[in-house]
């Protein structure tokens, strides 16, 4: 069973690319022959970024939790970008609630200026197209749909106005109707949650 949202939602199909690891050639030395201060595996790296003030949020009907956990207010502006404004990058964890079935998406997740009013703005958006092929380019993998009980850590981006210093992450899910199962017909109320983007001292 799952959610059903009385807000359209555009969703967006998104391709990942897997790396396959080849084995040893014949000619690899073998463990007893490499040096021992060889490393087994090479560390992944990460692309540069601010860690945050580890913040999470409980979506207290559903179990979804969010962390902020590090930003991105540096990022390069792809060409042709309005000059009045510029990317904004935030890591989160999202761990998505079981409670009614269904995936999260990682559209209930938004950036927003410090102290708005929430209710004169849109949320929902997801991360602008122009900004995920550079975004991916760079390492910042996108945040993706998470299926309950799982968790799932990526990336969003945003476009913030060149002015702005100070952010609020902020989870909004509709109000909605559970499809499906013993629960079905049943009205879930919404939630929304803020998480004040402070980085660590």
């Amino acid at each position: 069973m799952h959610i059903s949202s009385r807000r359209t939602t555009l969703a967006a199909a998104l391709a990942v690319t897997a790396l396959a690891l080849g084995g040893c050639s014949a000619g690899a030395p073998s463990a007893e022959d490499r040096p021992a201060s060889a490393a087994a595996t090479p560390s992944e790296s990460q692309p540069p970024s601010t860690p945050l003030q580890e913040r999470t949020l409980t979506d207290e009907v559903d179990g979804t939790t969010v962390t902020a956990l590090a930003i991105v207010d540096d990022f390069p502006a792809p060409e042709g970008t309005n000059s009045g404004l510029r990317p904004l990058l935030v890591q989160v964890r999202l761990e998505a609630g079981d409670e009614y079935g269904g995936s999260v998406f990682p559209y209930r997740v938004s950036v927003t200026t410090r102290a708005v009013n929430l209710d004169a703005v849109t949320l929902g958006l997801g991360t602008p197209e122009e900004l995920k092929a550079p975004m991916s380019a760079a390492g910042y993998t996108q945040l993706q749909a998470t299926p309950p009980g799982e968790t799932a850590t990526g990336w969003i981006g945003a476009w913030v106005r060149t002015d702005e210093t100070e952010f609020d992450l902020v989870y909004d899910r509709r109000e909605g109707k559970v499809i499906g199962g013993s629960k079905s017909g049943e009205v879930v109320p919404p939630s929304r949650d803020i998480i004040p983007l402070i980085p660590k001292d």
